[in-house]
């Protein structure tokens, strides 16, 4: 019989092998070095299905304390990933806007103690799940410093998010759709942060990364990374690629350029970024 654990290690595979086809997709669209925020998602995607399949053969092997441990540091470490794809799409709105802005560099610095923030919980994450009584008190620690800079880094990307949306009226469609599901992915990162607090700051067996509530985690965490990843996703799929739009008079994007004419494409782009970046100005 299924446990209820498997169930959702079984959907989680449902859900984001599909997923990561259209996030390989989107990033290929839009290009894998101009835009890294899906390339960051494809990343997610990839944690998710290793996490779900050994889940699924932790839940076979229950006498395996190795994969129990890696299934429950896989689906601790979604959170990172998530808030780099949401820091690479708003630079992209931004740069639309303003070029050599302040909020870009503050994304740039941003960037650091996430990866930090992500070793730390690694770390952390694998000494807890040791069989070695005297690593927990460290891993537990570790978890704590990387749960503290994830909540800086929230903080800094909420602000920068509220900022940008006086913004949104001089995007063009595109961009205004990429900013608004950053927008609308923030509360459910809120949600997906809290859990991640409360696990490594709350003595509680229900906020427990290896064996605590099943039910918790679904609506806390898994539901909240699919409904981000989704945003994300549809986003990538509506935003037109920076390389493929056409200016008309005064620099202002039109729609799709011709793909065959690389010196419109070039103007596009340049033209794009130039025109944005005066209407703030005046």
């Amino acid at each position: 019989m299924v446990s209820e654990r498997e169930g959702i290690d079984i959907g989680i595979l449902a859900v984001y092998l599909p997923s990561i086809l259209a996030a390989a997709y989107v990033s290929y669209r839009h290009g894998f070095i101009r835009q890294l925020g899906w390339i960051y998602l494809v990343i997610f995607c990839a944690l998710r299905i290793a996490g779900g399949a050994i889940g699924i053969l932790s839940a076979r092997n229950p006498t395996s304390t190795d994969d129990a441990e890696w299934a429950a540091i896989l689906s601790s470490i979604g959170l990172s990933p998530l808030l780099l794809a949401a820091m690479g799409l708003l630079k992209r709105v931004i740069d639309f806007v303003e070029q050599k802005s302040t909020r870009v560099l503050i994304l740039r610095i941003i960037h650091i103690p996430c990866i930090l923030a992500l070793i730390l919980a690694i770390v952390g994450g694998t000494r807890v799940a040791s069989t070695d009584p005297s690593k927990h008190s460290s891993g537990q620690t570790y978890e704590k410093a990387g749960g503290i800079l994830f909540l800086l880094v929230y903080v800094a990307l909420l602000a920068v998010a509220a900022v940008t949306m006086a913004d949104i009226r001089s995007l063009p469609w595109g961009e205004k759709r990429i900013l608004i599901a950053v927008l609308a992915a923030l509360p459910f990162l809120a949600v997906r942060l809290l859990y991640s607090l409360l696990t490594e700051f709350e003595d509680n067996s229900t906020f427990n990364i290896l064996d605590g509530n099943v039910t918790v985690q679904l609506c806390m965490a898994v539901i909240e990374e699919f409904i981000v990843t989704i945003f994300f996703l549809v986003a990538g799929l509506a935003a037109p690629s920076l390389k493929n739009m056409q200016v008309g008079m005064d620099q202002i994007p039109l729609g799709p350029a011709n793909p065959n004419d690389p010196k419109q494409t070039q103007h596009a782009v340049g033209g794009a970024f130039q025109s944005w970046g005066r209407t703030t100005q005046v």
